[in-house]
């Protein structure tokens, strides 16, 4: 019975997912603001301390572009080993990225100005590129282990979704993204790679 109840959860949680990104996006593309986004730099601004800007820049930095295309990497690498489906997470990670790319240059949003930052950022902020790859990620990999390695792919995300919410956090943190920007990510990232990891799988397994 809960088997069964897991895909219809996951489609549930893909459709929840795009539809958050496409209300972020739909605002955005009209140059809308979100009342949202000031007072909560403004949580973040007032959480910084010498202990705190360290750990917000390594959590970044985790998921930096070179790092996660090592990260990216070694899961092929891994995924043509074992013999799993490794062309469905190429498809997943590297389609969340280039819809990530494809999004801030249409979108063109400018990343916020309200407090100075802790890094330097020189493209558009919507979505938050750091934000998508992280969770692109995890949800990849949990799909590329679930049919053959269940409880691998259990610890995936169990290790894995916390660190991908702290990333996003840390945008936030150093002041390198609106929320909006970050939520649109999670939204981004979530939609298409459960959609890819749905897509095509056995109606065997849960």
């Amino acid at each position: 019975m809960w088997a069964s109840l897991v895909p219809l959860a996951l489609w549930g949680g893909l459709f929840a997912a795009l539809l958050l990104f496409l209300a972020l996006a739909e605002d955005v593309y009209e140059k809308e603001g979100f009342a949202f986004d000031p007072p909560v730099l403004a949580f973040f601004h007032d959480l910084r301390s010498a202990a705190l800007d360290p750990l917000a820049r390594a959590l970044t930095a985790s998921a930096s572009p070179p790092a996660m295309a090592g990260a990216a990497l070694a899961v092929l690498g891994l995924g043509y080993a074992l013999r799993l489906p490794w062309p469905r997470f190429l498809l997943g990670f590297g389609g969340a990225m280039l819809f990530t790319f494809a999004a801030k240059l249409f979108f063109a949003r400018p990343r916020p100005h309200l407090f100075p930052p802790l890094a330097l950022e020189h493209d558009y902020g919507f979505p938050s590129g750091h934000t998508v790859a992280s969770l692109a990620l995890v949800l990849g990999l949990y799909f590329l282990l679930r049919e053959r390695y269940p409880k691998a792919a259990r610890w995936t995300l169990a290790l894995g979704l916390p660190w991908a919410l702290l990333v996003g956090l840390s945008r936030l943190y150093l002041q390198v993204h609106y929320p909006s920007d970050v939520l649109a990510g999670w939204g981004l990232s979530a939609a298409w790679s459960l959609f890819v990891g749905l897509w095509g799988r056995s109606p065997r397994r849960g």
